[in-house]
């Protein structure tokens, strides 16, 4: 399989009131054609700046500081506006996670996708229009022709991330970036939402780099997990290895979490709290909350190592 994404040595970083917040922290991540991946981790451990930052759409005060990211062998980093316009909305897309703040309250949803078409497609309004009243009616949004004309207020929750997953494939991307879109929907509508994803993004053949902190989620769909926990990738595997056998104290804390029927077992947590990112141990940022820590992991950062084939951690204690 080809190469579609590669991240190498990655950081970027937010300065707020004289304070240096780290929020991507050297993160190494590559995806293959036709692959789905997952990042996992709590809420603040950088997964959706990740990927914002892939996308060279970190917002102010917010900059990439070091690292790579390519495209298809296309440098994203220090490539032209005109290049990155190309490949973003085209190419590339994003899910985004709230679709209230990313949807323009002044444009018609059927507008808003017909313009993402029409910036990257040599089509014209009319053959626009066909296409987004497809994609719509594709998605489970009844009466799409007449839904064209609708605003996003007129819309529920669960409709308006059907319009976002819509401009997001609009154009037959490569890789979709999928950044939590389920989180602020209700239980059903987000069973809803995750099979329109395996149907149009996986289904189709594009890549996709899904972003929760639903762990159960990640078991169903995806080839590859990365674990984030304080900016960094702590752990990365194959599905079924990440679930069998997890290696890092955080990664196994993680999975203890996750509500199961079969196990008649009060719901485990992970004691404390994750560290401020603008005041991180010079070790392992994990050694305040873990079980196993040794004196060096307080001095010493662990980096990523292969313990086996496809299987990476960074911990001292394995």
């Amino acid at each position: 399989m080809s190469r579609i994404l590669e991240v190498k040595q990655l950081s970027a970083q937010f300065e707020l009131n004289q304070k240096i917040i780290k929020a991507v922290d050297s993160v190494d991540l590559y995806i293959d054609e036709g692959e789905t991946v997952g990042l996992a981790g709590e809420s603040g451990c950088g997964k959706s700046t990740l990927a914002f930052s892939m996308m060279q759409l970190v917002p102010p005060p917010g900059k990439i500081i070091s690292g790579e990211v390519f495209f298809r062998g296309q440098d994203l980093i220090h490539g032209s506006e005109q290049v990155l316009r190309g490949i973003r909305g085209n190419r590339l897309s994003l899910i985004f996670q709230d679709p209230s703040s990313y949807l323009n309250p002044t444009v018609s949803i059927g507008m808003q996708i017909c313009d993402v078409i029409i910036a990257h497609n040599s089509v014209d309004a009319r053959e626009a229009k066909r296409k987004a009243v497809v994609l719509l009616n594709s998605l489970g949004i009844p009466e799409p022709a007449q839904r064209f004309h609708s605003y996003p207020h007129e819309l529920s929750g669960g409709m308006k991330q059907r319009v976002l997953i819509a401009m997001a494939i609009s154009c037959d991307p490569d890789l979709v970036i999928a950044d939590e879109p389920t989180t602020a929907l209700d239980v059903t509508i987000q069973r809803q939402i995750l099979e329109l994803i395996k149907e149009k993004v996986i289904s189709e053949g594009s890549a996709l780099l899904f972003i929760t902190h639903d762990l159960s989620i990640l078991a169903e769909i995806c080839d590859r997990i990365y674990t984030m926990y304080a900016g960094r990738v702590v752990e990365t595997a194959p599905t079924v290895e990440f679930f069998q056998n997890p290696l890092h104290p955080y990664t196994r804390k993680l999975l203890n979490a996750i509500p199961r029927h079969d196990l008649k077992r009060p719901l485990a947590e992970i004691p404390g709290f994750p560290p401020s990112l603008d005041n991180l141990p010079p070790g392992c940022s994990f050694y305040p909350r873990c079980d196993l820590r040794l004196e060096s992991c307080q001095e010493v950062r662990p980096e990523l190592r292969e313990l086996k084939r496809g299987h990476w951690v960074s911990c001292h204690n394995v």
